[in-house]
């Protein structure tokens, strides 16, 4: 497989696995949205899922190169404002088609901002992770 397909697969699917799981259960248990709305927005998700997994992976990489997130501290922050910046529109736009109410949305998405504070590192540490499963750095080279 090529590294650069590599890559685009591990991103892909830390994002998949990060969001089916972390927006489900705040769109459930948090905005209130039926199961029906949840299973619809999981759905919607998967095609943007696909189309910015991999542009998310290189957008929170520039940032970590910019703003030299070396330190645990600093990829934190940078992680959290990656994921906010990036992925808020998306997911306020999935919503919206699933059949979510304004309300609905304006609380998923502030709950997600509030859950992304506190787990914007570890979606990081999965995306890490997901790399090294893999066996691709951010530019896309094989590590042995």
């Amino acid at each position: 497989m090529h590294d650069r397909t590599r890559l685009v697969i591990s991103d892909t699917l830390a994002l998949l696995i990060y969001s089916t799981l972390g927006a489900g259960i705040s769109e459930l248990f948090i905005a209130g949205m039926a199961w029906e709305q949840v299973v619809w927005a999981r759905l919607m998700a998967i095609p943007a899922i696909l189309l910015t997994g991999w542009p998310y992976g290189l957008y929170r990489d520039w940032l970590f190169r910019v703003g030299r997130a070396q330190s645990q501290l600093r990829r934190l922050l940078f992680d959290t404002f990656a994921f906010i910046s990036f992925q808020m529109p998306v997911y306020a736009a999935i919503l919206w088609t699933a059949g979510a109410t304004l309300p609905q949305i304006l609380t998923a998405i502030s709950s997600a901002i509030v859950v992304i504070s506190i787990s914007g590192r570890p979606y990081g540490l999965l995306l890490e992770a997901m790399r090294r499963l893999f066996r691709v750095s951010p530019d896309g080279l094989v590590q042995d």
